[in-house]
């Protein structure tokens, strides 16, 4: 994953929104199960006698289960609040780190590696499918490759959250940024010694298009199979074409070009780098759009050109949420 410090901040916010709405899928599972349940109680209401027993044990089990909905509705809110308040007594106080006292709680922090696991798991099932596919290995080595893949990916997970956890001087920062960079050189050397050299070169160059596979996938889980959807020759015609782009454009600032970065975050997320790389971005955009008119029909360019506008946003939202923990200056300031 080629893109640590994005993904860091990314993969952060999505194991909050991942915490939340898993807690919400149990909600509704339990609920969805007590509605079976119920429906089944109908049924057997109006069965004959003998069937009374079996009713008797329904009952006790929709009692159960509309219990636990009940319960998993409380935990979803306590969580919710509890976020809520522990960034607003942080806003308040104005600490160099608002979300810092989040991360000092060691069950915040072991729910959140869970969450981080569980996430990551399923970005690398998914973008690596192609390239696992491609090695013709046996289930034991691909889940042993998939191993490492994920224990460096949550190296740079472990990074965000260390930083996050308290008001580091750039020093700290730096000495945690180069641990973390050892850490995961150690595990490229694991990762090249399984594949061998040959190998590990093509899986080299297959990361390089791990950003565009990513955001394929996104765009092809929001169209489904309806009229916007890719086909399998069009997915890998884009994944060519917006990884040729991407490789051969210059940003000012290269978020993804770990070597400029010195481990001083407040230094690197400001408000002037993140408006200039976000209005270079939409020029990439534009780029990717040029491309892809020989590849999409006419019917799938809106639905594509409104997809990456919204990726776009989200970026300029972590973005902003970067500089705000990790003390960014503003513009003028």
């Amino acid at each position: 994953m080629k893109n640590i410090l994005i993904g860091i901040l990314l993969l952060t916010t999505l194991v909050f929104g991942g915490l939340y709405l898993t807690q919400i899928q149990k909600t509704s599972d339990a609920r969805a199960e007590a509605a079976t349940a119920r429906q089944k109680l109908t049924e057997m209401e109006s069965s004959v006698a003998q069937q009374e027993e079996r009713t008797a044990t329904l009952r006790t089990r929709l009692q159960d289960t509309q219990a636990k909905a009940i319960a998993k509705a409380e935990e979803v809110t306590q969580i919710s609040q509890a976020l809520t308040n522990r960034v607003q007594a942080q806003t308040n106080a104005k600490p160099a780190n608002p979300f810092g006292e989040m991360f000092k709680s060691k069950e915040m922090k072991d729910m959140i590696k869970s969450q981080q696991k569980t996430v990551l798991g399923g970005m690398v099932e998914k973008n690596y499918a192609a390239y696992f596919a491609s090695l013709n290995l046996t289930p034991e080595q691909s889940a042993s490759l998939k191993d490492l893949i994920l224990n460096r990916g949550l190296v740079d997970a472990e990074l965000g959250m260390s930083m996050m956890s308290a008001d580091n001087e750039p020093a700290k920062r730096k000495e945690l940024t180069d641990q973390s960079k050892a850490d995961r050189d150690a595990i490229n050397s694991q990762i090249k010694d399984f594949l061998g050299a040959d190998n590990f070169a093509q899986f080299q160059s297959y990361e390089k298009t791990i950003p565009d596979r990513m955001s394929l996938n996104m765009y092809k889980d929001q169209q489904g199979s309806g009229p916007a959807a890719l086909t399998p020759d069009q997915e890998a015609q884009l994944i060519q074409a917006m990884s040729d782009e991407r490789q051969n454009f210059k940003f000012t600032t290269d978020f993804s070009d770990q070597s400029k970065f010195a481990g001083d975050l407040a230094s690197y997320f400001t408000d002037e780098k993140i408006d200039q790389y976000l209005k270079e971005l939409e020029e990439l955009n534009q780029h990717y759009l040029d491309r892809v008119k020989g590849i999409l029909t006419p019917g799938q360019i809106d639905p594509f050109t409104k997809f990456l506008n919204s990726q776009r946003e989200l970026q300029k939202a972590g973005f902003k949420m970067a500089m705000t923990m990790f003390g960014g200056q503003k513009n003028g300031n």
